[in-house]
């Protein structure tokens, strides 16, 4: 069986759905806050394997761990989902409706790594710039490491820029 294949295809007829009916910005809050949870809570998963909860407890169970008030095509799929015995497939299946929203409206996800806290003006200047750049719609997150010592790293989509000081020094000590 070919995870993948069977996710995205139960993806595709979804987002298909979501923008017929213009609901994809709703199905793709709820996919982010389901994926947070399957991240958060690794019994999650196990709850969902588990064949001795009934399939009304499993979508009540999944509904909640997408928020307080998910859309109904939200709660539909992941019927269609549980129904065909799929529950297993879900995490990926929010991964891939994730990237293919994503991908549908050009956003482009940033990380920047600093030591210390970033002031809002040079996010800012950092977003108009990146957009400039790129083209596309960012999304910026912002992480504190300590460790850099100095400097940044950015991580735009599958390109990594380290300009920290850790690396820095890393350099030096090889040469």
């Amino acid at each position: 069986m070919d995870v993948g294949t069977i996710s995205s295809r139960y993806v595709k007829a979804l987002f298909s759905l979501a923008k017929d009916k213009r609901q994809e910005d709703r199905v793709y809050d709820d996919m982010k806050m389901l994926t947070i949870s399957f991240e958060q809570e690794p019994g999650l998963k196990a709850v969902l394997d588990n064949p001795i909860f009934p399939l009304e407890e499993k979508v009540k169970l999944l509904t909640t761990a997408a928020g307080l008030e998910v859309c109904e095509l939200f709660t539909r799929f992941i019927r269609l989902v549980l129904q065909h015995k799929r529950e297993s497939l879900l995490p990926l299946m929010a991964y891939i409706y994730i990237h293919m929203y994503r991908k549908d409206k050009k956003i482009t996800r940033v990380l920047f790594k600093t030591p210390a806290p970033v002031d809002e003006a040079t996010q800012e200047h950092l977003k108009k710039r990146l957009k400039e750049e790129t083209g596309n719609t960012i999304e910026f997150m912002g992480v504190i490491k300590p460790e850099l010592i100095g400097g940044f790293v950015l991580r735009i989509g599958n390109t990594r820029i380290d300009a920290s000081y850790a690396q820095q020094l890393r350099e030096i000590r090889n040469q």
